[in-house]
């Protein structure tokens, strides 16, 4: 699928409703009110059902974050697809420029999508190797947005934020934003994400012997010895770094090409999309857009919530 042929398929509000519908309810309707089945009749306003048991209106929108929005349902579509086909993002002022709305309207609509995105909480199993990475803030100041207490001080005493990032061999990446640099912060991450079978693959840096300890294998790689690669011919693994370290050189070209610079506060909205957007990176562009609007219910994303 490519946009042409994208945007002939969802030309209309209704090809997108009638689409949202079926992703949403596989076996008809669902009354957000008494939970009753396909048991509703469709209403002229074109996102709108009527409940037989109930006599409630309810949308195909409601209780997620396209709800009670102003933009037409192909605007959303579209932004959803260029997010989802990017090599590594899209930022809200591409979004503003290629949809035809406000630099606001395209950054709320941008963080929205973020929403619809759920990684869940299965393990990563296997070899897994993990590492972590920092993003230096531009001009290292403090951003309005954020509280000091969210500015780290991070290596050499610059206020970086580290990011924490686990990778599957040939599967899945997780990523997520540490208060500090210590290696408490690490293992509380690393342990939610991992399970305790998996083969453990990560560099030198010393917090990183305790918690493989816990872990069924644990092989490491001294970079600092320009080590990059260790097989071992005993070892069922060769130990390397080199899937992880892709994955983060991905996060720091997104930061560097398309975001320039994000809040601290968000960094988990855009860490998350990044991550989803590696997990798909072997789906072709129309089984990535049914996958981002298949996770469509999920909980409302308001704009006080947001810049609460």
């Amino acid at each position: 699928m490519n946009i042409q042929s994208f945007v002939e398929a969802f030309s209309s509000e209704s090809d997108c409703v009638e689409f949202l519908a079926k992703r949403r309810w596989p076996s008809g309707p669902v009354c957000d009110t008494c939970g009753s089945i396909n048991f509703s009749r469709k209403l002229k306003k074109v996102r709108c059902w009527c409940c037989r048991v109930c006599g409630k209106e309810f949308s195909v929108t409601v209780g997620t974050p396209m709800e009670h929005t102003r933009l037409p349902l192909t605007l959303w579509f579209l932004g959803i697809f260029l997010i989802a086909t990017s090599s590594k993002g899209v930022s809200a002022m591409v979004i503003k420029r290629q949809l035809g709305i406000t630099y606001k309207s395209a950054w709320f609509l941008c963080h929205r999508i973020r929403a619809l995105l759920d990684q869940g909480d299965e393990l990563l199993k296997g070899v897994v190797e993990v590492d972590e990475t920092y993003i230096g803030n531009r001009g290292k100041r403090l951003s309005i947005r954020d509280d000091v207490n969210d500015q780290p001080k991070g290596r050499a005493g610059s206020r970086n934020l580290m990011v924490v990032t686990a990778v599957e061999r040939n599967g899945r990446a997780k990523a997520k934003k540490g208060k500090t640099h210590s290696g408490r912060t690490i293992a509380e991450i690393v342990f939610s994400w991992i399970d305790l079978k998996a083969i453990l693959v990560t560099d030198e840096l010393p917090a990183y012997r305790k918690i493989g300890r816990k872990y069924s294998a644990h092989f490491r790689v001294n970079h600092s010895r320009k080590q990059w690669i260790s097989c071992n011919p005993l070892a069922v693994i060769c130990a390397h770094t080199n899937t992880v370290e892709s994955f983060n050189a991905t996060i720091k070209r997104a930061i560097t090409g398309v975001w320039h610079w994000f809040s601290i506060k968000h960094a988990d909205r855009y860490l998350c999309e990044l991550e989803i957007r590696w997990n798909m990176r072997k789906l072709s562009f129309q089984k990535r857009f049914e996958q981002f609007v298949g996770n469509v219910p999920s909980s409302r994303l308001s704009w006080k919530m947001l810049t609460a």
